[in-house]
């Protein structure tokens, strides 16, 4: 004879199919098709409007940062990008970071939080959990900290602030148009597009960031308007900046098949270095949070260490767009660039954990440059006839340091690709950036984007064409108008408050709300007929099993009733335990049913 369990769960489960023509009634069929025309209509008009705002802004955030290193490196009025090895502040740099620093950290304490720090893990979170809403203030706050940072000798990138502010000019839009939070995630992801468009001047790789990192998807409906954005992004960028590309790189060539051999260990290096690299960061940022001082003696100290070293190399400070261009032209020795692969690594993670603002997209090519260049040459003195000089080894070692650092491989091979515009170079590209992404995965599972969300206590899912039940979170679709039961509760009062209601089940709370265990309708019910009416129902319940957290995933809810093979799931706080809602199989079927709409 089946068990109750079972019998609960086909009936239930029968339940939700009879309701699947009732639900695409209210959620699918004609309307939403009406509905949903128009709102394509009005997202792709909105796309072009995201892709120019955010062209614009990556244009201002440039000026900004360049017109604060012009005023204080060089105490002169300018807005195009300075060199900051060419410094003129002399030891007076060993204040000049330090008080940057502290600026940056004191814009993000006061205004915005979540500007502080890299960017995209923050796009990222607002998509997973806040239906891709993110406050509008972020816009002027990470532009601000960030140009602050870099300006004043911060070794990290531009590229992350201008994707978070990018995201937020598309959430905006999307918020202000009043669209539904599907619609604002695909709005978030064209000003992702955008600003890697416009910053680099790569449409393509725009795209496939926002597909591959930000919004995970890959259909016509919210992939035209990432194109459009991305489209009119780099039009505005290359009206103002012309059309160069980001690296101007001798023609490099695969010397023969041989040398895949010599790039393949390149690969398997790219992958260790990436993965110490994520270690190092989170590393030092637990290092500071450890620190028992005042949080504005952080980003001084933090200051002093980078200022010191830059005082020394100053390649360190900012962005390195300059000392990058210096190891692919081959101008570099090899003793400074092994120098420059130690110091990076170190001096990027200080200026993140002590309060800094930037990305770190361009560090990790830096660094990509420095251990190709190394590699390259190394290989190259030993085995002249068999491989390229080592330009093409920091080339290739670039994009493989990403791919091995945030899994987003496609991208990383195509950013290269389109920041160099050269194709000769395409198959050890391929190669080695795939074999990072690999080696790298075996000794660090996260990536350095999805270790700070995991730290947060967000699972990150980073397929593309994902289920949508593996990023869907359980409080998106949960019901929260719950008939509950008191642990003090009789038998009594429970025939008459809760048996007229006809749920098999119901849980057990005490009065601080935390659940404490799930009686049965028919005990209760048998209860209340042989007259045992005093009995407490703390006497009666049993313990819960089908339980999730209101961040799991849906697909950690279906893989539970699997499991137990109890079809109703109990939702509760992570920390106090306390109930905050149910999910059912209908909830499940209105979410299938809504994504195929």
């Amino acid at each position: 004879m089946p068990s109750k369990n079972h019998s609960d769960f086909r009936s239930i489960t029968r339940e939700a199919i009879r309701q699947i023509p009732k639900t695409w009634q209210r959620f699918g069929g004609g309307y939403i098709q009406q509905v949903s025309k128009q709102e394509l209509i009005l997202v792709n008009v909105l796309a072009v409007l995201v892709g120019i705002a955010t062209g614009y802004a990556a244009i201002l955030f440039r000026k900004l940062i360049g017109f604060l290193q012009n005023i204080i490196m060089y105490q002169k009025i300018g807005f195009d990008l300075a060199d900051p090895i060419q410094h003129t502040l002399g030891f007076w740099i060993l204040a000049v970071v330090p008080l940057g620093l502290v600026v940056s950290t004191l814009i993000t304490r006061w205004f915005a939080a979540e500007a502080k720090g890299h960017g995209i893990p923050e796009v990222i979170e607002a998509v997973r959990t806040r239906g891709g809403r993110i406050r509008k203030r972020i816009l002027a706050i990470k532009a601000l900290s960030s140009s602050v940072t870099i300006a004043t000798g911060g070794s990290v990138g531009r590229e992350g602030p201008i994707v978070l502010i990018g995201s937020t000019i598309g959430s905006a839009f999307g918020q202000l148009s009043h669209l539904s939070p599907r619609l604002i995630k695909t709005l978030v992801g064209c000003g992702a597009a955008g600003a890697i468009s416009a910053t680099f001047n790569t449409p393509i790789a725009g795209v496939i960031f926002a597909v591959e990192v930000i919004i995970l998807e890959l259909k016509t409906k919210s992939f035209v308007p990432l194109v459009t954005a991305s489209v009119f992004a780099a039009v505005v960028s290359r009206y103002y900046q012309g059309n160069a590309p980001a690296f101007f790189v001798p023609e490099y060539s695969l010397k023969g098949p041989s040398e895949l051999v010599f790039y393949f260990v390149l690969g398997l290096l790219s992958g260790i270095v990436g993965a110490w690299i994520i270690r190092i960061v989170y590393g030092m940022e637990d290092l500071v949070l450890k620190l028992k001082i005042h949080f504005l003696l952080k980003p001084v100290l933090g200051g002093l260490i980078v200022a010191s070293i830059g005082l020394y190399y100053p390649q360190i400070f900012g962005v390195g767009y300059d000392t990058m261009t210096q190891v692919l032209q081959q101008n570099l020795s090899l003793s400074l660039i092994l120098t420059l692969l130690i110091l990076k690594p170190l001096v990027m993670s200080i200026t993140l954990a002590v309060g800094g603002s930037g990305g770190v997209f361009a560090p990790l090519l830096f660094i990509g440059a420095m251990l190709g260049g190394a590699y390259g040459t190394v290989v190259h003195s030993l085995f002249p006839e068999l491989t390229s000089s080592h330009g093409a080894y920091a080339l290739v070692a670039m994009a493989a340091l990403y791919s091995a650092t945030s899994r987003a491989t496609f991208t990383a091979i195509v950013v290269l690709f389109e920041m160099t515009l050269d194709y000769s170079i395409i198959l050890p590209l391929m190669l080695v950036c795939v074999i990072a992404d690999q080696f790298a995965w075996v000794i660090q599972k996260e990536s350095i984007y999805s270790l700070k969300l995991l730290r947060k206590g967000l699972k990150f899912i980073n397929d593309i064409g994902v289920n949508i039940m593996g990023i869907t979170l359980v409080k998106d679709i949960m019901t929260t108008k719950i008939q509950t039961a008191h642990v003090n509760m009789s038998i009594a009062d429970a025939g008459k408050d809760l048996l007229p209601s006809h749920h098999s089940v119901y849980p057990v709370i005490d009065d601080e709300q935390k659940l404490c265990g799930i009686v049965h309708h028919d005990e209760i019910q048998e209860l209340a007929a042989t007259g045992d009416v005093d009995k407490k129902l703390s006497e009666l319940m049993e313990d819960a099993k089908a339980i999730v957290y209101a961040n799991d995933t849906v697909l950690q809810a279906v893989k539970k009733i699997e499991s137990i093979r109890d079809p109703r799931i109990l939702v509760v706080d992570r920390r106090y335990g306390r109930l905050q809602g149910i999910v059912s199989p209908i909830d499940f079927v209105r979410l299938s049913v809504a994504e195929e709409s």
